[in-house]
C-alpha cells in the first residue's frame, strides 16, 4: 500500500524470505524489482504460491520484505505470511506381538508402535504394561515410558522382558496399554504380547508301598501319586485298582477315581 496517492510513478523491489516454513516445501520463493504504482495507484498484490499437504504441522510464517524504494520512503517494509494447517491429527496405534519363552533368563518381546500418517510435529505417547494370565514379575518386568516421535518419524519399539522359566503351564497374555498423546490421537490403545510356552509335560508316577493287615476290619494301604517337575496347569489323572493274588472284596476294597493336582501341587 501507497499511503497517499502520488503524482510520480513509485516502486519498490520485493522478495520472500524464510520464517518457521521453509521454501519449496511450503511455498514457493517469489521475489521482484520495481513493483510499481503508476500516479494515483496505492495498492498493488503480491502473489506468494503456497503448497498444500497432507502433513499434520503447526501454521507456519514466511515474510515479505521491501526493498530499494523509488520515489517513496518505506513506513513498514515487512508483511508476514501465515500459513494455516488444516490437516487432521495422524493416529497412533501398537501391534500384538509373540514369543516363545527360554528356560532361563529373559528375552525382549518387542511391541511397534505406529504414527499414520506422517506427521511435521513432534508426537509423544506413554505407554505401561498390564497384566493378563502372564503376571509380573514371574513371567515378565513391568515395563513404562514415553515415546517421542520426531517430526518424520513413524515407527517406536518397546521392547519388554520376558521372564524364562522350565514349568510346563498354558500360554499366557500380557498387555501394553497407550495414553496421554500429543499431537495425535490413538486408534488402537492396546497390543498384547503372547508368551508361548516351551517346557515339556511334567511325569506322573505311582509308588510300592506295603501293609500288615489286621485281624479285623479294614486298615488303609496309601499309595502317592508324585508328578515332577512341578507344573503351573492344573493335571489330572484317572486311577483304578486291580486284582493281583490278592482279590477284591475279600482282600481289599475296589478303589477308583480322579486326582486333581492344582498349579504348584
Amino acid at each position: 500500500s501507497l499511503s497517499a496517492a502520488s503524482g510520480k510513478t513509485v516502486t519498490v523491489d520485493y522478495a520472500t524470505s524464510d520464517g518457521t516454513a521453509v521454501q519449496p516445501a511450503d511455498y514457493t520463493q517469489t521475489s521482484g524489482t520495481a513493483l510499481t504504482f503508476t500516479p494515483g495507484q496505492t495498492t498493488r498484490t503480491v502473489s506468494v504460491p503456497v503448497v498444500g499437504d497432507v502433513l499434520d504441522e503447526n501454521n507456519e510464517t514466511l515474510t515479505l520484505t521491501l526493498s530499494n524504494p523509488g520515489n517513496a520512503t518505506i513506513g513498514d517494509g515487512s508483511g508476514t505470511g501465515t500459513i494455516n494447517d488444516n490437516d487432521p491429527l495422524p493416529g497412533l496405534s501398537i501391534n500384538d506381538v509373540g514369543l516363545t519363552e527360554g528356560d532361563t533368563g529373559t528375552a525382549n518381546l518387542d511391541f511397534t508402535v505406529t504414527l499414520s500418517p506422517v506427521s511435521g510435529r513432534t508426537v509423544t505417547v506413554n505407554f505401561a504394561t498390564a497384566n493378563g494370565t502372564a503376571d509380573q514379575p514371574a513371567d515378565y518386568t513391568q515395563t513404562t515410558g514415553t515415546l517421542t516421535f520426531l517430526a518424520g518419524e513413524t515407527t517406536k519399539t518397546v521392547s519388554v522382558p520376558v521372564v524364562g522359566d522350565v514349568l510346563d503351564e498354558h500360554d499366557e497374555t500380557f498387555t501394553v496399554g497407550l495414553s496421554g498423546p500429543t499431537n495425535a490421537s490413538i486408534s488402537d490403545a492396546s497390543g498384547t504380547g503372547t508368551i508361548t510356552d516351551n517346557d515339556p509335560l511334567p511325569g506322573l508316577s505311582i509308588n510300592d508301598v506295603g501293609l500288615t493287615e489286621g485281624d479285623t476290619g479294614t486298615a488303609n494301604l496309601d499309595f502317592t501319586v508324585t508328578l515332577s517337575p512341578v507344573s503351573g496347569r492344573t493335571v489330572t489323572v484317572n486311577y483304578a485298582t486291580a486284582n493281583g493274588t490278592a482279590v477284591q472284596p475279600a482282600d481289599y476294597t475296589q478303589t477308583t477315581g480322579t486326582l486333581t493336582f492344582l498349579a504348584g501341587e
